[in-house]
């Protein structure tokens, strides 16, 4: 047979200790499996006692009627015990204990009315006392209480028995205490076993629990750090490789492309410093984020240059965007004290080519342009002719 064991740690034969939840969950587990032992017993031993009570019938006729009767009111009290005992009581022990004893009194008293069956009552009370160990996963301790108890009514049966009987009732005493010295090494055998047995099941249980419990923060963690390798630190907006993958996704589709610049950036930095011209980029990338739609894509595209693609955008809707964008960072005077503004150039491609986007981003980057050249703080859209010349180039 194989047994159950924790391999040595810290010492040959030890075994580690068992942490108080699991712990707990094998406290649990062993109740429960006392509630199924009675449950799942007591049907097994009312049948015993009726197919005892029907031979008793059958042999000793209406002298063994108040035999048979014990045994009848047996049934129901260890019923009604099983019945409170399993849903009522939190600890099921007590309930089994009641079991038992009833039974085993059953089988004394039985011996006592019928002299006859002396031997084979002394075979129930053996077959109680060994079985309990067999089939109640309950402590050492309530199974030596139980063991006790059940030798101690024994000895009771033989203090009250006349002296013609007393030879039998020693008989019967001997029988029971011997059956008791077997269970008392046997059981705890069998507990202890089984206790590893829950032990190592729940700590496995725990430990791949915390396994994938450590699974799904190292795949959160991944995702993470994927949004993180796609989002540019000072804006908070899209990097160049995010827009490397999104222009990948919108070939074929027709896609209008907003360039903005931060109109005198450079100097804007040299005279407040790099921290500042920071907190500047980082609110122009805000004011974007709250002014595109969902479906709308933006990136910084670098330096202080921000890129808006609007899949399905036409000239109107994207001159309109970039229009609104630039008013609001013109105007943001909690958010820009020191009045910052921003150019833009607007182009769009009927059928973009992620293959060659280029000739979108260049008539973009060239309206922009016009834009500075134009005095700056304001939006030029891309010519039409321009844009055949860009469409013809593979934009």
């Amino acid at each position: 047979m194989v047994m159950a064991s924790w391999p040595a740690a810290g010492g040959r034969g030890r075994r580690p200790v068992p942490l108080p939840s699991v712990r707990r969950r094998v406290d649990e587990a062993t109740r429960r499996a006392v509630r199924q032992a009675i449950r799942l017993g007591l049907p097994v031993v009312a049948l015993a006692v009726l197919v005892d009570d029907i031979h008793l019938l059958m042999r000793y006729g209406t002298q063994a009627r108040t035999a048979a009767a014990t045994g009848i009111v047996a049934i129901g009290l260890t019923s009604v015990i099983a019945l409170l005992g399993t849903r009522s009581w939190r600890r099921p022990q007590p309930p089994a204990l009641a079991i038992l004893l009833v039974l085993y009194a059953v089988t004394l008293v039985n011996a006592r009315l019928l002299t006859g069956d002396a031997s084979i009552a002394s075979g129930y009370q053996a077959l109680i006392l060994v079985g309990s160990a067999l089939f109640l996963p309950w402590t050492p301790r309530w199974h030596v209480t139980w063991l006790a108890a059940a030798v101690g009514l024994s000895t009771l049966q033989l203090l009250t028995t006349p002296g013609a009987s007393a030879g039998g009732a020693a008989s019967e005493l001997m029988v029971a205490v011997l059956a008791a010295l077997v269970s008392s090494v046997g059981q705890p055998l069998a507990y202890y076993r089984m206790q590893r047995l829950l032990e190592q099941r729940f700590e496995l249980r725990r430990l791949t629990g915390d396994t994938g419990r450590h699974e799904r923060e190292v795949e959160e963690l991944n995702r993470e750090l994927v949004r993180t390798a796609r989002v540019d630190t000072v804006t908070g907006i899209g990097n160049r490789r995010a827009l490397d993958e999104a222009i990948l996704s919108l070939t074929g589709t027709r896609l209008a492309a907003v360039l903005l610049d931060v109109d005198h950036f450079k100097a804007f930095n040299d005279r407040n410093g790099h921290l500042a011209g920071d907190e500047a980029l980082a609110r122009v990338g805000a004011i974007l984020r709250q002014a595109v739609r969902r479906e709308d894509m933006v990136f910084r595209y670098g330096g202080e240059e921000f890129l808006i693609l609007v899949p399905g955008g036409d000239r109107e809707s994207a001159a309109a965007l970039a229009e609104r964008v630039r008013l609001t960072i013109q105007d943001d005077s909690t958010g820009n004290p020191w009045g910052l503004t921003v150019s833009a150039g607007v182009a769009v491609a009927d059928r973009f080519s992620a293959g060659n986007p280029l000739g979108l981003l260049r008539r973009a980057d060239a309206a922009l342009y016009q834009a500075k050249r134009g005095g700056r703080n304001r939006v030029v859209i891309d010519d039409p002719v321009g844009a055949a010349l860009g469409w013809a180039a593979g934009a």
